[in-house]
């Protein structure tokens, strides 16, 4: 195999693709990328049995040819080369890179132990919007659970319906909701996908257009831009998140969004070994308080419009924090029923396409 490739473009292929690659593999070639000249471009390619990823750019291909190479190394590399033109060359049991008067040798892995990448390519499927998808996934992954215990929870529910998408994820301390535009078909789909393929995938949808997106029963695929991921989905059921949503709450406060998030900020520092933060709600405002009688006390007022009655409500100030950042507008509506009861985050001109649930943290006395 020999081929010359603009140093970004090789770049930005490892660095993606070398997300789907297992850092602490079990088989060698796990984490390895395999190399393909062919045609006019370069395709590369790895998994770590639950997420694989591939990408082609345009290359000058002196020779065809495949070669796995050590990935993490080959990253590095990556990022290091100056700028200007990488040639590869590959034979039996190294590869040569250089870029200037930069030069590496790398053995390479065994092509047979990489495992062949399958991406479903029969299943629901439709596309959406690149930067809408972006989006709605940066808003609603957080509020997916790190905790294996419960495999179902550390994704996220996809819903795809004629004309629509919804993104729900929770950890059971909280719940974010996404709905997107979507051009697929009329029967509904409902599948589990983990959140950090969401995640990569997402990543791997910038720019303008359109995202290919396909829902088998075992895996999902993501596509566009000379990029595709596949991911296993997670088996379980997924909470009714729908009976968890409240309908109209009577006491709500609008704020300004921004000093609201700096202001949890600033009073958060004394929110020390899981206290809380104490969101006062008024028609004064909000006033925010934290601290221990061992550190010390910080509070703060941010104006705002209140509708409603006096109510007091105590949360982990990451998780609200959390849903506040992820709204988008200048002003975030807060919407609670009492000090005991979730509070309702959304933006004050959304029209209902992100909703975000925190659950309060109960305060003795």
């Amino acid at each position: 195999m020999k081929i010359t490739i603009e140093k970004d473009v090789f770049a930005e292929q490892v660095a993606w693709v070398l997300r789907c690659v297992s850092a602490r593999a079990t088989l060698p070639a796990l984490g390895g990328l395999l190399l393909e000249a062919r045609g006019e471009g370069l395709r590369m390619a790895g998994t770590d049995l639950e997420l694989s990823g591939e990408t082609s750019a345009g290359a000058r291909v002196e020779e065809p040819g495949r070669a796995v190479v050590p990935g993490r190394v080959l990253g590095e590399i990556a990022r290091s080369l100056p700028q200007g033109v990488v040639r590869i060359e590959a034979g039996a049991s190294e590869t040569k890179i250089s870029c200037g008067s930069a030069e590496f040798a790398l053995r390479l892995l065994p092509v047979e132990d990489i495992p062949a990448l399958q991406f479903v390519s029969q299943a629901p499927g439709g596309t959406l919007e690149r930067a809408l998808f972006q989006t709605a996934v940066g808003q609603v992954t957080r509020a997916a659970s790190r905790d294996e215990a419960r495999p179902v929870l550390t994704g996220t529910l996809v819903e795809a319906d004629a004309g629509k998408l919804m993104l729900v994820a929770t950890d059971s301390y909280r719940l974010a909701v996404r709905e997107i535009a979507w051009k697929g078909p009329s029967e509904p789909v409902r599948r589990v996908i983990p959140a950090r393929a969401l995640q990569e995938a997402a990543r791997g949808a910038e720019g303008e257009g359109e995202l290919q997106v396909l829902l088998g029963e075992s895996q999902a695929v993501f596509a566009g831009s000379g990029r595709r991921l596949g991911t296993r989905l997670i088996e379980g059921e997924f909470p009714n998140w729908r009976q968890l949503v409240p309908g109209e709450l009577p006491n709500r406060l609008r704020v300004k969004r921004d000093d609201f998030i700096e202001a949890v900020r600033r009073v958060g520092i004394l929110a020390q070994s899981g206290s809380p933060v104490r969101v006062e709600l008024s028609a004064e405002g909000v006033q925010l308080a934290a601290g221990t009688q061992d550190i010390g006390q910080a509070s703060e007022r941010v104006e705002g419009t209140y509708e409603g009655e006096p109510v007091t409500v105590s949360f982990n100030p990451q998780y609200l924090l959390d849903g506040v950042q992820a709204v988008e507008g200048n002003d975030v509506v807060l919407s609670v029923r009492d000090g005991q009861k979730p509070v309702l985050i959304r933006g004050a001109d959304d029209a209902g396409g992100f909703t975000y649930l925190a659950m309060p943290i109960r305060v003795g006395g």
